[in-house]
């Protein structure tokens, strides 16, 4: 288990498009839903989603002591890993299809999320969150704690209250995930020529 807060490449904020499905936890169900998350990883084990994050994870090791010795080589090994990836992705775009209706613009990081909702959500309240990631269709499960949900008068009409959460339970490997993407991101604003302005080191 995982509490945000520990590394600083959490805190890189970017704005998204994302698929955002919440609900708020009462009080007395949060350990429930905390333990849940916990054994998330324990429940994958043996499933194809946890085999093929093991095999992600032997092959960037593997990567690392390639790219001593032969760069050229790790580095069309890379190009190859990428490759599949973005297969990989189609197939599963083309499997879940992504209504635009259900995407939801968010300022994210790995450390916590700020949308617009609907109804207000009181101060240090606690949501579960499902978030799946675009393009990947990578899907991560946390519990927020909520720092503020302010109205602005300038939003639109039926999500008025802008929602700012910070990830307090997350498993590892969901955090890694949400990092990696945060990161990718951010280098492909930046190669875009977007601002910094948009992504910076402050907490939510």
């Amino acid at each position: 288990m995982h509490y945000a807060g520990s590394d600083r490449r959490e805190f890189f904020r970017i704005n998204d498009t994302v698929v955002v499905d919440y609900k708020v936890i009462e009080r007395e169900n949060v350990s429930k839903v905390a333990h849940r998350i916990a054994q998330s990883s324990d429940d994958d084990e043996g499933n194809e989603q946890a085999q093929l994050r093991a095999i992600q994870n032997a092959f960037s090791h593997l990567m690392d002591q390639i790219s001593h010795h032969d760069r050229e080589v790790a580095r069309a090994l890379r190009m190859l890993d990428e490759k599949i990836n973005l297969v990989s992705q189609s197939i599963q775009r083309y499997h879940n299809p992504v209504s635009p209706d259900d995407l939801t613009d968010a300022n994210l990081s790995g450390g916590g999320i700020a949308f617009m909702v609907e109804n207000p959500i009181e101060i240090r309240g606690h949501v579960e969150l499902h978030l799946q990631l675009l393009p990947t269709a990578n899907t991560v499960h946390a519990l927020a704690t909520v720092v503020s949900c302010e109205k602005i008068l300038s939003a639109p009409p039926d999500r008025p209250y802008h929602l700012r959460m910070v990830f307090t339970h997350m498993d590892d490997q969901d955090r890694n995930l949400l990092v990696k993407h945060t990161l990718n991101r951010q280098a492909e604003m930046l190669r875009g020529g977007i601002s910094s302005d948009a992504m910076s080191l402050r907490e939510f």
